[in-house]
């Protein structure tokens, strides 16, 4: 049985990993620091068959100690601070857990497979004609959230060459499903339109994003562990492309609330366009497959109505946030 300790376990997508790596041949440590976004209700079905630490991945001290007694064969390092709009606002934080918290966790990782989550932001953004971004495809973020993450791919790339740690770093498209915080677009508008409260859009709502399930998501880093194809590079989307108001407008047609709730509001500042992966090489060597948009996004709004009261405490702490971030209308 491989000991396996993963960062942001209480995460969105660190969760979810966790719920299905409990299913396998795996002992397991979740390493999490319950900042805003985390929480332990996520995991606590699977609490009994796992070992939680809590631990900020920027303590290099505590994190030794934590290494020292697991002794971990695998480390798959969720743990990031994610929000872009929250990266506008306080990029310091940001250097600080992506960059300064990857730098000791693969520190400590050097003699492991060391599994390096990152995001399909780093490429930067498309025009709507534009191909798809490959894994051979230069790095141009454009916020404080996407250029921390670039750092740790850099980081990462620079252990496997300096250290010949064994590191595959993944890229995702962005991820939606159950439990994901609601700072994010597909919460956010779900609690809004339960609470019949205007819907923020940036600009026109033309921004297009291309929409994995998480569970698929997670699945898929589970069959990359099992291959252990070290230092390799993979991106991970299901080729399935939205514009952010048709996203919006599904949500509205599946709880059947009036398209009259849509409130354009003033654009993020350096607001990507588009997103977009080339995920052949993945879905070349692996069996991968991925839910449709219409079925995901309906599993979720499900979710999140029989969950209302996780929905509705979050959103709570949000109140001020959305104020300060979507205060501004959209010129007509």
């Amino acid at each position: 049985m491989k000991k396996i300790l993963i960062s942001g376990g209480a995460g969105f997508i660190g969760s979810e990993f966790v719920r299905q790596a409990v299913l396998k041949d795996f002992e397991i440590a979740v390493v999490d620091s319950l900042t805003y976004a985390g929480d332990l209700k996520r995991i606590e079905s699977v609490m009994n068959n796992l070992k939680f630490f809590k631990c900020d991945t920027s303590d290099l001290e505590s994190l030794k100690e934590i290494f020292k007694q697991f002794k971990p064969q695998i480390v798959v390092h969720f743990a990031a601070e994610t929000h872009v709009d929250r990266s506008i606002l306080n990029p310091h934080i940001f250097i600080k857990t992506n960059i300064i918290g990857t730098q000791n966790m693969l520190e400590l990782s050097k003699d492991a497979l060391f599994i390096n989550i990152s995001t399909d932001e780093v490429y930067g953004d498309l025009s709507k004609d534009d191909e798809s971004f490959r894994e051979e495809s230069c790095l141009n973020p454009s916020s404080p959230y996407s250029a921390s993450k670039a750092a740790q791919d850099m980081l990462a790339r620079a252990y496997a060459r300096t250290y010949n740690t064994n590191i595959i770093t993944i890229r995702p498209s962005n991820n939606y499903g159950p439990w994901q915080y609601p700072e994010k677009l597909i919460p956010v508008v779900i609690y809004k339109a339960l609470n019949n409260e205007p819907i923020p859009v940036y600009a026109k709502g033309e921004n297009i994003r291309e929409w994995t399930f998480v569970e698929d998501c997670a699945k898929a880093i589970l069959s990359i562990i099992d291959q252990q194809n070290t230092n390799e590079v993979y991106n991970l989307g299901s080729a399935i492309e939205k514009t952010n108001i048709e996203v919006v407008k599904s949500i509205l047609s599946l709880l059947n609330k009036p398209e009259s709730l849509i409130t354009f509001v003033k654009d993020r500042p350096g607001h990507d366009f588009r997103y977009s992966l080339d995920s052949s090489k993945i879905k070349r060597t692996m069996d991968l497959s991925f839910t449709s948009f219409e079925e995901g996004i309906e599993k979720t709004v499900k979710w999140y109505t029989d969950n209302k009261d996780w929905l509705f405490k979050k959103a709570e702490e949000l109140k001020d946030y959305w104020q300060n971030v979507y205060q501004e209308k959209a010129d007509n």
